[in-house]
């Protein structure tokens, strides 16, 4: 992946990932029609992911990524707060991303007139609790990327991946027909940029990777990453000890279409 990125410098660089399945099915996030309905499955496992880089003048920086639609406000500041108590980071050092499944659950007031403001007791007591989970399950996973801290390299590049189309401009079932004759409309932005982060073996040790477009190819009430998640296992399939991280880029007109199978989150992944 050329250009080596600040060859100069000696980095650093930690990983670590745990797993946010819920313990229990609850709500699921993304779309009102599902009201209070819960989860009654799992296609795969839900994940939150650190990768700590480190410059030879001892400066962190700490990505964050989840499997997860996003949270709100008052749960990144729990989240930012105890990492600045427990590992000494400022709010500037710590960036928080979501791959925006929609096939995860309700977290915290996230969308909360879509989830939270229409819950009963019960249900907002499992998504107030899973909340927490999150929040200790990110200081963990931080924790353990700090401490595998070790000599890195990294380089970044580019690719593409086409199936991202504007929602706006394509009505979802001419969207074949519109593909195969050059047809598609609307604005789309297909890049793939990569970060990849290799030790000193040369072997792959984290890929960060990002793509314009919704994780909506699932409707199903069955917990999963969606193309990202699917993505993200390929990845780590394919290259041992490897963390991959996803991150949603500007992707909020974009649909992956078509969709609604699971074989095309698996294709697009």
């Amino acid at each position: 992946l050329p250009p080596e990125w600040s060859a100069a410098q000696s980095w650093q660089a930690g990983t670590a990932k745990v797993n946010i399945t819920p313990r229990q099915f609850m709500p699921m996030s993304g779309y009102a029609s599902r009201g209070a309905k819960h989860a009654d499955g799992k296609l795969t496992d839900l994940r939150a992911k650190a990768l700590v880089l480190q410059d030879e003048e001892g400066r962190r920086g700490v990505l964050v990524t989840y499997d997860l639609i996003g949270i709100d406000d008052g749960l990144s500041k729990d989240i930012c707060g105890t990492l600045a108590e427990k590992h000494g980071l400022q709010r500037k050092q710590i960036a928080l991303n979501f791959s925006h499944t929609h096939t995860g659950p309700v977290v915290a007031k996230n969308l909360r007139p879509m989830h939270y403001m229409l819950l009963d007791e019960a249900n907002r007591k499992l998504v107030d609790e899973y909340a927490k989970f999150v929040q200790q399950r990110t200081i963990a996973v931080v924790g353990d990327a700090i401490a595998d801290l070790g000599p890195a390299k990294l380089t970044w590049g580019s690719g593409a991946a086409t199936f991202a189309a504007n929602r706006r401009n394509n009505p979802e079932s001419e969207i074949a027909q519109r593909r195969e004759a050059g047809k598609v409309a609307g604005p789309f932005d297909h890049d793939v940029p990569v970060l990849a982060v290799r030790g000193d073996d040369e072997q792959l040790k984290a890929v960060v990777f990002g793509y314009a477009c919704h994780n909506t190819t699932l409707s199903s009430f069955q917990w999963s990453g969606d193309y990202a998640g699917f993505a993200q296992i390929e990845i780590e399939k394919a290259h041992a000890d490897c963390v991959a991280l996803y991150w949603a880029g500007c992707g909020g007109d974009q649909n992956p279409l078509p969709r609604r199978k699971v074989e095309h989150a698996k294709e697009y992944g």
